[in-house]
């Protein structure tokens, strides 16, 4: 009888282990969530993506904590290679702590810190990267998503 409870405690404790490493096999797979935000600018900013400038009821793009990457598509009522740059400030300090240049559009989702609100700035004088980015007035659309 001792040796059959044995036997039997050994067979489910090998069986134990052998269930262990299938469920660690099932995990779920992370699945890409998109979310499209518009915003309209209607008076450029005075300045450059160069040299910075003064924005006046610019555009802004709030994100949540789980959007990490974003993607931007700038349409400009006047000119078709319009460009912006997007800024934001992660720690409210009123300094701009990270950012990049759109010229035109984004070719790939750029990283952001999640849960900021991304600022929009688009530049009478455009920026040199971009010949001809002038921004008049038009609509920026951000795709963000927790994949890129």
């Amino acid at each position: 009888m001792k040796k059959s409870m044995a036997l039997l405690i050994a067979l489910a404790l090998a069986a134990s282990f052998m269930a262990i490493p299938a469920q660690a096999k099932k995990k779920k797979k992370v699945v890409k969530v998109e979310r499209v935000v518009e915003a309209r600018y209607d008076n450029p900013s005075a300045g450059s993506a160069q040299t910075g400038g003064v924005g006046l009821n610019i555009p802004t793009l709030p994100s949540a904590a789980t959007e990490v990457f974003v993607s931007i598509t700038v349409k400009d009522d006047v000119n078709p290679m319009a460009g912006v740059r997007v800024r934001w400030d992660q720690d409210g300090d009123g300094t701009s702590d990270g950012g990049f240049f759109v010229c035109g559009s984004t070719e790939e989702p750029q990283a952001i810190p999640g849960g900021v609100t991304l600022d929009v700035f688009a530049y009478i004088g455009g920026d040199a990267t971009c010949p001809g980015s002038m921004a008049v007035s038009g609509t920026v659309t951000a795709t963000f998503s927790n994949l890129p």
